[in-house]
């Protein structure tokens, strides 16, 4: 019976915040009697010695406030291993508010502190309510003792001791005096902590929910926590940590955790936006991009390295992603990989898991990924070319009369060639022509010649020589220098000589 009446409460919650859209409690105004002040520290400079706690607290006595003592509040922070203000989150400055029963916090900083002809401070400071965590006032103020000098420096503040007193009370001068009691956001209860785990993953499959409550001003009477209208049945074995379990919604979205309190009062709390499950089905959308797909590792200064960049074509969180790079049997040759966020870009510089430059070819790369809901996916194989070597190159003189030379060209590369030249010399050393040109070299190339009668000696009968220069796409160069051109070997086939027809010799 009691389960249904509190079912019945959270429909009548719900109904009521679809009215006013949250539950609606009360709203009380106090007017602050008592404070506690988190230490701002004591600070020396020479030989003088300054408590700014005190000089705060005395300020707050002054101004008619309770303060806390301080051997009170240390015994609090110590035995809750709060070392620091990073520590005071909404549950523990409400746990204060409800054990040392003050009605705010005051906390802050000492951020300038100088001794001298000109003494300088700065203080800043914040009143956070102990009902609910809130700031309800701030205030930074920064004096030196110039600021007080009038006309001919009269009435300049050289005693550091008196510029602090009056610094802090000028930061305490505008204090409030009235703070919210109770409002919507207040419950007797904190949810301090709510999570599911794992918090993405793929529609129906079953996730962990864990809650941890801290009483504050109540006591907790039941709690329950749902997920669209599916309730999680809760468990607990020390009444702080509650968990349980639930299989995902199937449709793709993200859906919040609904948290009910009940306290003894018999009063229902909601507590929305605690945590959420976010359900993705699909694959990640990935891609590659190169802005070229050519690495020459040869440190000559000229595609040294090839660079490539990844791209999450939708909104999508990963759990991890890796890069490889194979050869042409499907051999990996370099890996890298990582979690979370893709890298912005990946550099290769041809060399393998071992920092060794890999052969000339034929290498392919793809990025895997995979969500943090377990989708994995990759991208389609990325062709690259690594080629460090220079063209390789075979000229003859193929035909020879008496206006023209034939050169033969014959070029070898992984590349595409991207420009060339040739030179051609006659036999008394001068230059008889030069071609150049972009792109492929052509398989021949006619080169006009002046004879002389020099020229047809014996002796210079093969001092014909040709200059080279050729340059790939990936920046690979040769360079030849006056070269003899040697004339076309043709192929020539042996005859073998004819076999004798045996002879049968009859020899009894």
């Amino acid at each position: 019976m009691k389960k249904y009446l509190f079912i019945l409460s959270v429909i009548l919650a719900f109904l009521l915040s679809g009215l006013s859209g949250r539950i609606l409690w009360a709203e009380d105004v106090v007017t602050i009697k008592r404070t506690a002040v988190i230490p701002f520290g004591i600070f020396t400079a020479g030989d003088i010695s300054i408590n700014v706690t005190s000089l705060i607290s005395d300020s707050l006595i002054k101004n008619e406030f309770k303060v806390v003592s301080q051997d009170i509040l240390e015994n609090f922070l110590a035995k809750r291993r709060i070392r620091g203000t990073e520590f005071l989150d909404r549950s523990v400055i409400r746990e204060m508010g409800a054990v040392l029963e003050t009605d705010v916090l005051l906390l802050g900083s000492v951020d300038l502190f100088e001794d001298g002809e000109n003494p300088q401070v700065a203080i800043n400071a914040q009143m956070i309510n102990c009902f609910d965590g809130s700031v309800v006032w701030a205030n930074s103020i920064s004096r030196t003792g110039d600021d007080f000098a009038t006309f001919l420096g009269l009435g300049r503040i050289t005693s550091l001791k008196k510029l602090v007193g009056i610094t802090v009370e000028e930061l305490l001068s505008n204090l409030p005096s009235i703070v919210n009691s109770a409002g919507s956001s207040v419950t007797p209860i904190e949810i301090t902590h709510a999570g599911f785990f794992p918090d993405v993953l793929r529609g129906g499959e079953t996730t962990r929910l864990l809650i941890e409550v801290k009483e504050i001003t109540g006591r907790l009477l039941d709690i329950k926590a749902f997920v669209l209208d599916s309730e999680i049945d809760l468990k607990t074995e020390d009444g702080i940590w509650y968990a349980g379990t639930i299989s995902a919604p199937a449709i793709d979205g993200v859906y919040p955790l609904k948290i009910y309190v009940l306290d003894q009062l018999d009063r229902l709390f909601s507590m929305d936006s605690a945590a959420s499950l976010t359900v993705h089905n699909s694959w990640p959308e990935i891609a590659l991009s190169f802005p070229h797909r050519l690495v020459s590792p040869n440190n000559d200064g000229i595609n040294d390295y090839i660079q490539f960049f990844p791209e999450l074509l939708k909104a999508v969180t990963l759990e991890s992603w890796q890069v490889e790079i194979t050869d042409k049997a499907g051999n990996i040759v370099r890996s890298e990989d990582g979690f979370g966020v893709l890298p912005a870009g990946f550099i290769w510089k041809g060399d393998n898991n071992k920092y060794k430059t890999v052969k000339d070819g034929t290498y392919f790369c793809r990025l895997f990924v995979e969500d943090k809901a377990g989708n994995r996916t990759s991208t389609v194989k990325e062709k690259i070319i690594v080629d460090k070597t220079p063209p390789e190159t075979f000229v003859v003189l193929a035909g020879e009369n008496e206006e023209s030379l034939t050169l033969s060209l014959e070029i070898k590369d992984i590349s595409e060639i991207a420009d060339w030249e040739v030179i051609v010399y006659d036999r008394t050393g001068t230059e008889a022509g030069r071609f150049e040109g972009k792109g492929n070299i052509p398989a021949t190339i006619v080169c006009p010649i002046k004879k002389t009668k020099k020229d047809l000696s014996p002796e210079k009968a093969n001092m014909f020589v040709y200059s080279l220069e050729i340059r790939d796409i990936a920046g690979n160069r040769l360079q030849i220098e006056k070269q003899p051109l040697k004339p076309l070997e043709l192929e020539v086939t042996e005859i073998e000589p004819e076999k004798k027809k045996h002879e049968w010799v009859e020899d009894f």
